[in-house]
């Protein structure tokens, strides 16, 4: 899992070092299905369900975007008479935008990519040592999002995606604000 989580950080380094440039950079809130750890069904191996998503975009060639983000959920926390659990999580993705059109205000995609699912369980039983269990995923990302101009500073964007994999399906709903980082770019000179 290491080495994955290494190549994900080594491509968004590459992307931010190459010749082309992050277009956009942002981030919002996530709401999810959520997943039960381990897949036992019970309260205490729920995930959390709300999370940070932060994102940026890369313009490789119209109509092509590279969107790296990371994704971190408050964790679902159960308190009863035998103790305390804890199921965290967070993800790490890479998804391709195909651009279906690119209006003045208005740009609506398609995405697909790959997905890198982070959780652990810490139970603290009343009178016992703390267990702490973790687990990893690697999935697929296939969904769809648009982005609305808000000013030339400032888009906001909306995603749904559906994530596939052999432990953790779950279905992820994402919105929050971007940055035009070009347009910052071009007018830095005009707020000195």
């Amino acid at each position: 899992m290491k080495k994955l989580t290494l190549s994900f950080l080594l491509i968004v380094s590459v992307l931010s070092m190459s010749n082309g440039q992050f277009t956009k950079i942002g981030g919002g809130l996530t709401l999810s299905s959520g997943f039960p750890f381990h897949n036992m069904p019970w309260d205490p191996n729920k995930s959390g369900i709300v999370g940070l998503s932060f994102k940026g975009i890369y313009k490789v060639n119209v109509p092509l975007n590279i969107s790296p983000s990371f994704t971190i959920f408050y964790p679902h926390i159960t308190n009863d008479l035998t103790g305390k659990t804890v199921v965290s999580s967070m993800m790490f993705d890479i998804n391709g935008h195909y651009v279906f059109n690119s209006l003045d205000k208005f740009e609506f995609y398609g995405l697909a990519g790959l997905d890198i699912l982070l959780a652990k369980k810490k139970e603290t039983p009343t009178g016992s040592s703390v267990n702490t269990e973790s687990d990893n995923a690697l999935g697929l990302n296939l969904g769809a999002g648009a982005n609305m101009k808000l000013t030339d500073k400032f888009n906001l964007y909306g995603e749904a995606k559906y994530i596939f994999n052999n432990k953790y399906n779950q279905f992820i709903v994402n919105a929050g604000i971007l940055i035009n980082v070009d347009w910052m770019k071009k007018h830095e000179n005009d707020t000195k």
